[in-house]
């Protein structure tokens, strides 16, 4: 097991046999890349000074933990791999798995994040997605496994890129996949998130998905956001604005093609949103994103 910080009331003990371990450390960022031996089960309790964002690369089948006395529950999965952790937040418990396992950790100078986005993260972010913030994972883990002199202008420029990434993740989309407690089941949220993603161009209802978690629309409001720390529908919208995002990336497809096919009754509506959602209107971050 290992200990970090411990006088200063922080903690890092994590249980299994450290097989291999690569650390690289630039101005404000300390990259790590571990693998364990596990038997199955890693018992875990963590407490940072900085920001930690954590990419579980493989072996990880699910975990429970305890967050800052708040019990939460979720499956891991390849597209749901990765958890933020901010500063001073406390989290213990067990993580399930495969006898070996491996992942990456990326601890964020506080004072860097804060200089940076004017601001903290409040809440950690647990099981959630994103290709984007992976890719750039991937990439400076390579860089880490082999830094030259160019490595401290490659960790700041990904960081930089992550912390924008991550500040849009935690507010438009919360931890889609937890288990809070008095929220719903982890079987009910990946019926749901499958429903809704395979229907995003469609109209839906809170019925339609009070039905399938098999609850009144009035519990079914309560459980999920206990569970995504927002409405079923604004859960909606944030996946639409995120496949749209997408689509938006294509020149050949109209922005009103966007929006029908992204599940907006209009391109008004569609604008409106979006705006709302990302600070910029469809049509500039076509702009952006093709320059």
């Amino acid at each position: 097991m290992e200990e970090a910080n411990a006088a200063a009331g922080h903690c890092r003990l994590v249980g299994g046999q450290l097989v291999s371990s690569t650390v690289a450390e630039a101005a404000n960022i300390r990259v790590e890349i571990l693998r364990r031996q596990t038997g199955g089960r890693v018992s875990w309790q963590f407490r940072q000074p900085q920001l930690a964002l954590f990419w579980y690369r493989r072996g990880f089948d699910r975990f429970q933990l305890e967050i800052d006395g708040r019990p939460v529950s979720s499956g891991l999965s390849p597209k749901t791999s990765l958890g933020l952790f901010p500063a001073e937040v406390e989290a213990a418990g067990e993580f399930e798995g495969d006898q070996q396992c491996e992942y990456a950790v990326v601890f964020l100078d506080r004072a860097f994040v804060a200089a940076h986005l004017g601001l903290d993260f409040q809440r950690p972010l647990i099981a959630f997605g994103h290709d984007h913030l992976k890719q750039g994972l991937a990439a400076l883990c390579r860089e880490a496994m082999a830094p030259d002199n160019l490595f401290d202008l490659f960790a700041e420029g990904w960081a930089m890129q992550a912390l924008a990434l991550l500040s849009r993740a935690e507010r438009a989309e919360g931890p889609p996949h937890a288990e809070w407690r008095g929220g719903l089941p982890p079987a009910s949220l990946r019926r749901i998130e499958d429903y809704i993603r395979a229907n995003l161009s469609s109209a839906i209802s809170l019925a339609d998905l009070a039905d399938i978690a098999g609850l009144s629309r009035r519990h079914f409001l309560r459980a999920f956001r206990a569970s995504v720390g927002e409405t079923p529908l604004g859960h909606v919208r944030a996946l639409r604005i995120e496949e749209a995002k997408q689509h938006l990336s294509d020149a050949r497809q109209s922005i009103t093609d966007v929006a029908l096919e992204c599940g907006f009754s209009h391109a008004q509506h569609f604008t409106t949103s979006f705006r709302m959602a990302t600070g910029v209107t469809p049509s500039a971050f076509r702009r952006q994103r093709l320059s």
